[in-house]
């Protein structure tokens, strides 16, 4: 008897130390229970985080590309740029070489005429020096042979005088001659006119 009761409190006890754990693991079922409903909901909002992320990182991929796009057709707007750049440049460079080989051929060309037109000013000058030279020689050549005339003109017009009083001489002389002449004349003349008588 004694056996079985205490085979009885044994079981009681065990029963109770059952009991103790199965309530220590229904509340643990429990706090499980809540935990992995809060695991669910925490896992729910993860995924619409990653829904949300997923999808701001297809926008941002889709940004991304269009961007890349955007920036590849800049990249050629520059490079089409930068070459047009390069070809204005080379014809802006050949044009100023052609304008400053034009300008040179220009001023060669002016310089050519400018010198030209010099040694033609420059012969002009001693061709008009030459000729002035020559013309003073004539005109000192001239006021010689004038002078040497002035002499001669005065030595004659001192002949001159000294002629005219001889020439006065000469005149009364000859005209002496001539009244005797016309006197005989005029004697012969009428002893003609008495012979005829």
């Amino acid at each position: 008897m004694n056996v079985l009761r205490d085979q009885t409190m044994a079981l009681n006890v065990e029963l109770q130390q059952r009991q103790t754990e199965q309530e220590k693991l229904l509340a643990q079922r429990d706090d499980i229970s809540s935990q992995l409903q809060e695991v669910n909901r925490a896992n729910s909002r993860l995924l619409e985080q990653l829904t949300e992320l997923g999808q701001e990182k297809d926008k941002l991929q889709q940004e991304l590309e269009e961007t890349r796009k955007t920036a590849d057709k800049r990249k050629a707007m520059l490079d089409e740029l930068a070459i047009d750049v390069a070809q204005e440049k080379s014809r802006h460079k050949e044009e100023l070489s052609d304008a400053r080989l034009q300008h040179e051929k220009e001023v060669l060309g002016v310089r050519a005429r400018y010198e030209k037109e010099l040694r033609g000013l420059h012969e002009d000058k001693n061709r008009t020096e030459e000729e002035i030279r020559s013309q003073l020689r004539d005109e000192n050549a001239r006021t010689r042979e004038l002078e040497s005339l002035q002499q001669t003109v005065e030595e004659l017009q001192a002949q001159i005088q000294s002629m005219e009083g001889t020439k006065g001489w000469f005149r009364s002389a000859d005209s002496k001659k001539r009244r005797r002449k016309r006197r005989r004349v005029r004697w012969s003349t009428r002893s003609r006119s008495r012979s005829c008588s």
